[in-house]
This record gives structure tokens, C-alpha cells and sequence, in this order.
């Protein structure tokens, strides 16, 4: 989202979630990647903090991992989370780039909730879509609070990290999705991605973004719709549904699986409801072609969770492993690769780009 100073190094992809921090450090091209670290550390749990208290706690518990992991190199690309990102789509009239920015930032004034000048604006051209019998552009506007960025760079600053670039998440997965994938350019995918706190459902043109909307609804939800039915403490409901979703196949036989199932069904059923919307979306708006497949990855994803919504929605849903295919994956990040999607395609941006 932001590009500022540029660096020898090759720079670290850190994902900053409510729990965890990810870190990705590649070496190679774009072409023949090698991957030189990826470490996670939990995170001090922050709620109800004040904001400079807990940026304080955040700051120190990565300055931990930097030092802990003897990570080699101060350059970062962060990003903002799904979450932490305000999304709406517009249609403008057919213009040249430099009158899209200034409708861009007019059409943003009007639809979001806070002061436009509280607010860092960006966009993404869909593409031409017609309406009764006008051709118009489809605009995905982007915004974020200014203030949320800069705790964001005083954080990773503090820590002793040198901020060179701050992306949005959806762009980082995407990234490293369609590279695992080997997309071309011409292939019109969905993704969903399954985070700790949401579900982001995407449909992308090989890099260039469709549409994209993020359903509040991930692991931290599931985790307390499991304690709620059982009766469990929410620590027991964590530890249980963990076990289930890192398992290849449901057992029908256990009864753990059944149970976190049928704690879960409520949560899936509206998750596949929002699907769907979006899928119809996609339909009536980008009439005469249809999606070429949809796949799914994040840190609560699943095999067997990919199959339940491949049965719902009507269209094969395919788990994708973003680290095939890189070079020095050890086995352990392997065992849980989705989680690795958003730092690794912040890990990328420069080695993608060129940039140094």
C-alpha cells in the first residue's frame, strides 16, 4: 500500500496477527526462490489495553523474535490485516488514470465513516463492466485510518525494524497464492482466505483483484462458538479445535470431530451464505465469465474444510500450499503451510518487483 525507503537486504515479510507474529526472509528471484527463514512468536494478548500500551507490548515482544531468531537484516514489509482495511466498491464512468484518483478520493469522501482527511485512500481498477447499457469501471476503493498506519510504523520502528514497505494482506496472499498456483494471467480464480479473525473471499484475474470482501468470521469465533457448546473453557475449546483442524480427514468415529463439527456448523453455514452472495455478485457483474476454480489457504484452513464448502457452494474448492515449490522449506513450516501465505508474499514484494 505504502513503498518508502529502499534497501540493500533482502527484507523480512512480517505478518502481524491478534496472537502470532509470521516472518519470511527469501533469497534468489523471482523465478528460483529460496527461502532463508520463517519463524513464528506468540504475542502478548493486548484487549482492552490502551492503544500506546499495547503498541509498547507488541513493539517489545518483536524485538524478542528479531533478537531470539537472530534475524539477519533490519529491513521489513509489513501489511494491514483484512480487518484493519476498509473496503467498497464503486463504478465510475470510463476515464483516464489521473481523473480515476481524483473520483477515487470523491466517491470515498462520500461512502466511509470517518473524515476523508483521517483517511489514506488507495484503488484498484476491476475492470470495465456494463450497466443497462453503459460501459463503466469497476473501482475497489481502500482506506485505512492514517492513525492506525502510523502506530503501525511506530511499532515495527521501536522494535528496531527499518519499515521499506506496508502492503495490505489480501495483496500479499494473493501474491504467493497465484505464484504456488503457477496462475497465468488469464485465469479467473477465487480464493478464500481463512484467518484468525476473518474470511476474505477474493476473485482475481491472475494478479489483478476483482473484487474482494472480507466476512467477520475466523478462528477466534470458532474457537468461542466451540466453548459455548461444549461448556468448555476457551483455552480447552482452542487446544481442541486446533487438533481438528490440522487433520487431514474428519473421523466420523471420534467424537471430538463430531462435536467441534456441530459446534462449528452454524458458523460455516453463514461463512457459505456470504459465499455465495459473492459468487452471484460475480455472476450478474462480470457476466460471460465464469471462474475458473477456488481455492483456499490461511492459517485456519483445512483439507477436509475445503471439501465441506466444495459440496456447499458448488464449486471445487482446492487447498493450495504456498510454499510449494520454494526451495529450503523445512519440514516443520511445512506441516502447517497456510499460515505462511501473507508473509511470504510480503517476502516477495521486492523480490517479485526488482526493486532492491
Amino acid at each position: 500500500m505504502l513503498t518508502l525507503t529502499r534497501t540493500k537486504h533482502a527484507p523480512l515479510g512480517l505478518s502481524i496477527g491478534p496472537s502470532m507474529a509470521s516472518v519470511v526472509q527469501l533469497s534468489g528471484s523471482a523465478t528460483a526462490i529460496d527461502l532463508r527463514l520463517a519463524v513464528q512468536s506468540p504475542l502478548p494478548q493486548v484487549t482492552g489495553m490502551a492503544p500506546e500500551t499495547a503498541d509498547r507490548s507488541i513493539a517489545e515482544a518483536l524485538r524478542t523474535l528479531v533478537t531470539d531468531h537472530r534475524l539477519k537484516g533490519r529491513p521489513v514489509v509489513a501489511c494491514l490485516g483484512s480487518d484493519e482495511i476498509m473496503v467498497e466498491t464503486v463504478r465510475l464512468p470510463l476515464l483516464p488514470p489521473e481523473e480515476i484518483a481524483k473520483a477515487a478520493q470523491w466517491e470515498a469522501s462520500e461512502r466511509l465513516s470517518l473524515p476523508i482527511e483521517q483517511m489514506e485512500v488507495r484503488y484498484l481498477v476491476a475492470g470495465e463492466v456494463r450497466q443497462e447499457n453503459t460501459t463503466r469501471q469497476e473501482v475497489i476503493l481502500i482506506a485505512c485510518p492514517k492513525e492506525l498506519i502510523r502506530r503501525r510504523l511506530k511499532v515495527l520502528e521501536t522494535a528496531g525494524l527499518t519499515p521499506v514497505g506496508l502492503d495490505i494482506e489480501p495483496c500479499a496472499f494473493l501474491r504467493s497464492l497465484q505464484r504456488a498456483q503457477g496462475t497465468s494471467d488469464v485465469i479467473r480464480m477465487a480464493y478464500l482466505y481463512c484467518s484468525e479473525t476473518s474470511v476474505t473471499v477474493m476473485f482475481a484475474e491472475g494478479s489483478r483483484i476483482l473484487f474482494l470482501k472480507s466476512i467477520p468470521m475466523g478462528g477466534r469465533q470458532f474457537d468461542n462458538a466451540v466453548a459455548q457448546s461444549l461448556g468448555i473453557e476457551l483455552d480447552d475449546a482452542r487446544e481442541m479445535r486446533s487438533d481438528v483442524f490440522s487433520s487431514h480427514i474428519l473421523d466420523g468415529e471420534n467424537e471430538v470431530h463430531r462435536s467441534i463439527i456441530d459446534a462449528l456448523r452454524p458458523c460455516f453455514e453463514s461463512i457459505i451464505d456470504e459465499i455465495e452472495l459473492c459468487l452471484r455478485y460475480h455472476k450478474v457483474t462480470f457476466r460471460g465469465r465464469p471462474l475458473d476454480g477456488l481455492v483456499m489457504s490461511g492459517s485456519e484452513s483445512a483439507p477436509w474444510l475445503a471439501e465441506y464448502f466444495s459440496d456447499r457452494v458448488g464449486l471445487v474448492c482446492r487447498p493450495v500450499t504456498p510454499l510449494d515449490g520454494i526451495h529450503g522449506t523445512p519440514a516443520a513450516v511445512q506441516k502447517s503451510p497456510g499460515r505462511w501465505a501473507t508473509p511470504l508474499g510480503l517476502a516477495m514484494k521486492r523480490l517479485i518487483s526488482g526493486n532492491p
